[in-house]
């Protein structure tokens, strides 16, 4: 018999936060025999392995999966779903946790409102190993409703859910084409092509994520010091070129991404008029460009070299 829910952690240099996360996994208001949870180590260099194995020895619903070499975060998750069981699956991040109860509410909550995907409402931003001292709390939009593609754009402080894990199903999974593995920002591609494929997602009302903040160098924080954040959006952006106007296009390309101190996904929400008059026809279609269209014109600045460190003393003086 499938468990009801696959809960899949992605692993890389996490053993100082592993055994809270899956601790979290077993206050969720399902017995050991109603979920798995699959944990896939993306080439660890400390001792997340050893752990990963002595947690699955306290468990037998626990299962473990290895990637020689660091292949991303889209491929531990990719490898986690394809090795799942259940017909349901939730990401959970090494290094966050979960309030009690809260996945089998949203799961209740898809089932009920039969969503191809759920998302939190609140995310809860703790400091260090702290969960009680909560630094910001982050408050999604579409509460109880329908997740609208444009809400991708996060205009007027409209706040989309799936830009961080999210509660899926398995056929949308495969339907929206997995988590993208050519690029660093796995997590927010995923929600492009989960909504550019069609998939109904809401915001689950009165759920909550522990999400952990100023205790490592986040996986966020590690593409911003290595100037890849413009890069990581382009190529989000060029895989849907097709729900663009030509303007917005033109913008997208010429864009110089090694300016690390303007985000091209903030620019491009400012702009009058982003997706071309007919887009609504394209959505579900699962049309995407290739990534040999993308073309990488700028040079590439990490943040703490000298030409960053002349780039972030320039846009504070407004030169």
């Amino acid at each position: 018999m499938s468990p009801k829910l696959s809960i899949i952690i992605p692993c890389y240099n996490c053993e100082k936060t592993l055994r809270e996360a899956v601790d979290s996994c077993y206050v969720q208001g399902f017995s050991e025999n109603e979920f798995e949870i699959v944990m896939v180590d993306d080439g660890s260099t400390d001792n997340t392995r050893n752990l990963m194995g002595a947690i699955a020895s306290e468990h037998a619903n626990i299962h473990l999966f290895f990637h020689k070499k660091n292949k991303g975060g889209g491929a531990a998750r990719n490898t986690a779903v394809a090795n799942s069981k259940s017909e349901v699956i939730f990401c959970l991040d090494s290094d966050d946790l979960l309030p009690p109860n809260t996945l089998d509410k949203m799961l209740n909550y898809l089932h009920k409102k039969q969503c191809d995907g759920v998302g939190f409402n609140y995310f809860l931003n703790f400091n260090g190993t702290n969960v009680n001292d909560i630094n910001h709390i982050i408050t999604m939009s579409y509460v109880g409703e329908r997740i609208p593609f444009d809400s991708l754009l996060q205009e007027e402080n409209q706040m989309c859910a799936l830009y961080h894990v999210f509660m899926f199903t398995k056929n949308s999974f495969n339907k929206a084409g997995g988590y993208p593995t050519h690029h660093g920002f796995d997590t927010q591609g995923f929600a492009w092509r989960f909504l550019t494929a069609g998939l109904h997602a809401e915001t689950c009302p009165n759920t909550k994520y522990l999400q952990r903040v100023n205790f490592h160098k986040s996986y966020y924080l590690r593409e911003y010091n290595d100037g890849k954040v413009n890069l990581n959006w382009k190529m989000i952006f060029i895989e849907h070129f097709y729900l663009f106007n030509k303007e917005t296009k033109k913008f997208i390309l010429d864009y110089d991404i090694s300016d690390f101190t303007k985000n091209i996904h903030t620019q491009l929400k400012k702009r009058q008029k982003v997706f071309r008059d007919d887009y609504c026809n394209f959505i579900g279609s699962n049309y995407r460009h290739t990534v040999a269209e993308i073309k990488v014109k700028n040079k590439l600045i990490k943040v703490n070299s000298l030409s960053g460190i002349y780039l972030r003393i320039k846009n504070r003086l407004h030169l």
